[in-house]
Formats: structure tokens, sequence, C-alpha cells
């Protein structure tokens, strides 16, 4: 019973074969269509994640130059219209200058941070360049 068994085990070892180069081949053009489709995904959403860094940039700029300008010239006295994102970081309102992540100056810092004073609604910030 035992030499038996045995003998059956041994004969569906010889059985068993490995991937065919068909079918090895069919597994990489696989894999290939699905990466060819995957990469240009990825790099799409790679850049609107940089474009929305940037508008978030851009809105953490005006929120910290509205609030320096609050701290410093509250009642708007002075003719400021641009604060330096470099004033900013200077006063630590900043920890760093941020660089621009997307579009034809991606790596270039930002510089300012246009604003405006109103009696009736405080100091507002404009354009950031």
């Amino acid at each position: 019973m035992f030499k038996r068994m045995m003998n059956t085990k041994l004969r569906l070892l010889k059985n068993q074969k490995g991937l065919t180069l068909v079918e090895l081949l069919a597994v990489i053009v696989i894999l290939g269509v699905v990466a060819a489709i995957a990469v240009p995904a990825i790099g799409g959403i790679i850049n609107n994640s940089k474009i929305n860094a940037d508008a978030q940039t851009v809105v953490l700029l005006q929120d910290t130059a509205v609030r320096y300008l609050t701290d410093t010239d509250a009642d708007g006295s002075t003719a400021v219209t641009t604060v330096a994102v470099a004033t900013l970081e200077t006063n630590h309102y900043l920890r760093d200058i941020p660089l621009r992540q997307s579009g034809a100056t991606a790596g270039a810092a930002y510089a300012s941070v246009t604003v405006a004073y109103t009696a009736a609604t405080g100091w507002t910030a404009g354009a950031v360049q």
C-alpha cells in the first residue's frame, strides 16, 4: 500500500510542468499593457497635486500677509501696497519661503503679496507674485 502511494506521488511529480514560454510572454504583454495605461494616469495625478499645492500656498501667503499687517499696522496708517515674502519669513510668520511646484516658474520662490486696507474691511490680500 505504501509503495503504491509513493509510486502515485512520484508519477504526479513527474507530470507537473512549469510555465511555457508562450504563457510567460502572455503575462509579460499583459503587464506591459497595464503599465502603459497606468503611467500616464499617475503622471496626471502628480501634476494636478502640484497645481493644488500652488493654489493652497497662495492662500497661505495671503492669510499670512494679512496677519502680519494686522499685527504691525492694524489701523492701516502706512501706505503699504505689497508685503515681501522674505519679510514674512524674517519676522517668523513663515518658517521658509515656499517654492512654486508647477508651471513655467516651478522651483522659483514667491516674491510678494499685494495688499490693500479699507476702513470697512481692514487688510485684504490680492495677487501673489
